[in-house]
């Protein structure tokens, strides 16, 4: 009689590990996918940083070689 009993109480603890191990692994899931969401706009934000500095740069550079060009045709 405890054999079934410790079977029953075996089941009913691995039953209850499976369906705390399901929910976990979809709350895992749903907190990556929120971070997921709440980055993109930070990933953006940085992106269009880089972006407008390489521009300053390369305009700045342009603008100095311009000069440089424009200063070796007088001599």
């Amino acid at each position: 009689m405890e054999i079934i009993i410790a079977l029953i109480l075996i089941a009913i603890f691995l039953a209850i590990v499976i369906y705390g191990s399901v929910f976990f692994v979809m709350g895992m899931a749903y907190g990556y996918w929120g971070l997921s969401i709440g980055m993109a706009p930070v990933l953006w934000i940085l992106m269009i940083l880089g972006a407008l500095i390489g521009f300053v740069c390369a305009a700045r550079n342009a603008i100095k070689a311009a000069k440089a060009i424009k200063a070796e045709k007088r001599m």
